[in-house]
């Protein structure tokens, strides 16, 4: 490791400690020293390690043909075939791109050419990428801080984070102070000209969910304002909430859907999927670019098959319900626990100090438990989608054991 720990640029930033994984299965992870690991922190290789089915449909388009000439591949046929299928033949065009930044930029850049406008909005603890638009438009301070200016035409709103209100609102069933406070953002502080409204079905920096009918209503303002509705499902698509994708459950209909991380279970392939595209001759500027190769499409198709043909979609249900009703428990039994949130495999836990977030976080690495911090004091769990119910079980003893110890 002395080459990365001498050239890798984020190695001053990353704060990881030494260790040599040489192996996995699953949610497992296993040491050269014979530790094992479990990872709670996964985002993209989420069939987790060492999956079979997917193992088997890589090594054969290894061994076949890995070029898609002209455009054209039997996966890449049938990756479109899963897409349209499973969102009802609503959209009319989809785009393969190799990550979610990019996926990203042309939403935005196809909907001010579909719209004729110049402004897109964004909210505040948003995630859309690192290249210059995406990053400019997410609503992370470290994606932006010291790296300016933004691109022009970024227009800010707060995400509903009812639980830390910045209005230190308390806001009734079906009435959003953030909506009436939008309408005076976009009367003092932009050009009126809002093509575009790009929002995370729920927020992935944090595991923030938005109160029950307000991306309807956001959807429903956006329109009323002549823009395009763009939902980021780059991270709770796919599975991640127990169901393929987000939003038919919160009642949308996205004219854009993005898509990523899971999609290729580790390999870099994004999509955008879109009911309306610009004339013909702005189609150009998509060209180029590898996501749509012969072995990204292979990889996506894997993760559809594990999803829809052999089981793994419902048992991430089952697996969400069981990590819900542990964090709920915990939360219920140990004051340290100030509050749990959660949707299929996806939770955050917050604690009630930065101190308490610091001792339970080291608890939790010596105990060979991997998790993300975040904001409020807290940290997430995400685990691949193939976690095990004893798995489960053994990161909600891993996780009593350390907030016994601070009791």
């Amino acid at each position: 490791m002395e080459h990365m720990e001498t050239y890798d640029i984020l190695q001053p930033v990353q704060h990881t400690k030494k260790r040599e994984i040489i192996g996995g299965q699953g949610a497992a992870l296993f040491g050269s020293d014979g530790s094992v690991y479990l990872d709670f922190n996964e985002i993209c290789v989420t069939l987790g390690q060492n999956n079979r089915h997917f193992i088997e449909r890589m090594t054969g388009r290894l061994q076949g043909l890995t070029s898609n000439k002209a455009g054209y591949g039997p996966d890449k046929e049938k990756l479109m075939a899963f897409l349209t299928d499973t969102t009802g033949h609503a959209f009319s065009a989809i785009h393969l791109t190799a990550s979610g930044s990019e996926a990203t930029e042309w939403a935005v850049r196809m909907a001010l050419k579909l719209t004729g406008k110049s402004e897109i909005l964004s909210f505040w603890n948003s995630i859309h990428g690192r290249t210059y638009l995406s990053a400019s438009m997410s609503g992370l301070p470290k994606r932006k801080t010291d790296y300016g200016p933004i691109a022009p035409g970024v227009v800010f709103a707060p995400y509903p984070d009812c639980a830390h209100c910045p209005f230190e609102k308390q806001c009734r069933p079906g009435e959003f102070f953030c909506l009436r406070f939008l309408e005076e953002k976009i009367r003092h502080e932009s050009a009126g000209d809002i093509g575009a409204v790009i929002v995370e079905a729920y927020q992935g920096g944090g595991v923030i969910l938005p109160p029950a009918g307000y991306l309807k209503a956001l959807q429903d303002w956006t329109h009323a304002h002549g823009a395009l509705f763009i939902l980021d499902e780059i991270q709770s698509g796919m599975g991640r909430t127990g169901q393929l994708y987000r939003y038919p459950a919160e009642g949308l209909d996205p004219d854009m859907l993005l898509l990523g991380k899971s999609l290729g279970n580790g390999l870099h392939i994004s999509a955008l999927l879109t009911r309306r595209t610009p004339d013909p001759r702005y189609i150009h500027a998509l060209t180029g670019g590898a996501g749509d190769d012969a072995l990204a499409c292979t990889a996506a198709c894997a993760v559809f098959e594990e999803l829809l043909e052999n089981g793994l979609l419902e048992q991430i249900g089952q697996r969400g319900r069981q990590m819900a009703e542990a964090l709920d428990g915990l939360c219920r039994k140990y004051p340290a626990v100030a509050a749990v949130r959660h949707i299929g495999l996806a939770a955050a836990v917050e604690l009630r100090d930065a101190e308490t977030q610091r001792k339970v976080l080291d608890g939790l690495q010596a105990r060979r438990l991997f998790v993300s911090p975040a904001g409020h004091n807290g940290f997430m769990l995400k685990p691949p989608f193939t976690v095990t119910a004893r798995q489960m079980d053994e990161m909600a003893a891993i996780l009593e054991d350390v907030l016994a110890s601070l009791a």
